[in-house]
Order: C-alpha cells, then sequence, then structure tokens
C-alpha cells in the first residue's frame, strides 16, 4: 500500500508535538539600543533623523518640484539601515514594528498614504517612483552580509519616538526574534 507524502508529514508532525512548539517558539531577546545605533554580532541597526533642509536638498537635486519638496518639510524622515551580520537569513516586517511617544502610538505615514496624497497635489509619476525607492521596505529578507535602508515618515509632533524594531534571524525551526527599543527618537531640526 502506497500513502500519500502529505499523509506522511500529517503523522509526522502529529506524532512529534515537541516540533511544532518549538519551531513556533523561536527564542526572543528584547535589548535596548544606545542611542541611535545597535549592533551585535548577529545584525545593526541605525536610526538617522534627518533634518527639513537635508530632505529638501535630497529631493531638490532629483527635480522635485517645490510644492512636493515644502510637502515633505513638514513631516519627520527617520533613515533607517538595517545589517545582517550573521550566517542565516534576517527578515523584517515594518508592520511588526512598533512607533510611540509620550501620548500613546505613533501613525507612520505608509507608501498608500503617498500615492494618495502625490495623486492629489499632480505630482508626475516619475517623481512618485523616485519617492518610493527612498523607503524603508515594507518587508524584506537580507542574506547573510546583506544591508538595506531606507526613510520611515512620521508627523512632526515635537515629542521623541520609542522605536521597537522588530527582526528575525534564522530557520523556521530554529529563530530568534530580536526586539531592539531606540529611546527617545528625536525629529530632527534645522540649525537656527
Amino acid at each position: 500500500m502506497r500513502v500519500a507524502p502529505h499523509l506522511v508529514c500529517l503523522f509526522i508532525a502529529l506524532s512529534c508535538p515537541s516540533a511544532i512548539s518549538q519551531a513556533s517558539d523561536p527564542h526572543v531577546e528584547t535589548i535596548a539600543a544606545k542611542g541611535n545605533r545597535f549592533e551585535n554580532k548577529f545584525l545593526r541597526i541605525r536610526m538617522a533623523p534627518r533634518t527639513p533642509n537635508q530632505i529638501a536638498a535630497f529631493y531638490e537635486a532629483r527635480g522635485f518640484p517645490g510644492f512636493a519638496i515644502n510637502e515633505l518639510r513638514n513631516v519627520c524622515f527617520i533613515t533607517v539601515g538595517v545589517g545582517n551580520k550573521s550566517n542565516n537569513k534576517l527578515y523584517h516586517d515594518l508592520s511588526q514594528w512598533e512607533f510611540t511617544d509620550s501620548m500613546g502610538p505613533v501613525k507612520r505615514y505608509l507608501r498608500t498614504h503617498w500615492k494618495q496624497r502625490w495623486n492629489e497635489l499632480g505630482l508626475e509619476k516619475r517623481f512618485q517612483s523616485t519617492f518610493r525607492w527612498t523607503l524603508m521596505p515594507e518587508k524584506l529578507d537580507f542574506y547573510p552580509q546583506e544591508g538595506e535602508g531606507g526613510n520611515i515618515i512620521f508627523p512632526r509632533t515635537g515629542r521623541p519616538v520609542t522605536i521597537k524594531a522588530v527582526v528575525r534571524i534564522g530557520t523556521l525551526d530554529r529563530q530568534t526574534i530580536y526586539n531592539v527599543i531606540f529611546n527617545d527618537v528625536k525629529c530632527a531640526e534645522d540649525a537656527k
């Protein structure tokens, strides 16, 4: 009698519940970053707040019209860099990250917000495309020794933000989740 391969897998999974719980119960480490940077032997994360003048200069150099630059001057840009120093894959999903301030959760402006806003303002598609590639990817996996970066954007409230960056390293059956806490990340201001 021949047994279908998917039934064999089901039998093994049901016979060894510890294998299932081990795969779904990853090791979790919560670590407070010092300042706007964190690094250990497995990963590095940095937060670099950008001033309105830095943002304006960057997009102006790419030909953005004044009305778009004015829109961007009024929000808070944090450039995030994530690097995988491990020998395993690293995964990040911005929807799992947490952003809070003294008043509670902070709303991050997502790609959908910007697409709608740029369409309302009549920004040409070529500029919308350029803007999109400057944003931090919402989901990404990093191979060993690979890094990626981009901007996350918030409203300017004058209050520092606490960012809980969540990354996963490893395979499904052996994974470590790193919760890296960045306290008091401030929106950068132009020099007066």
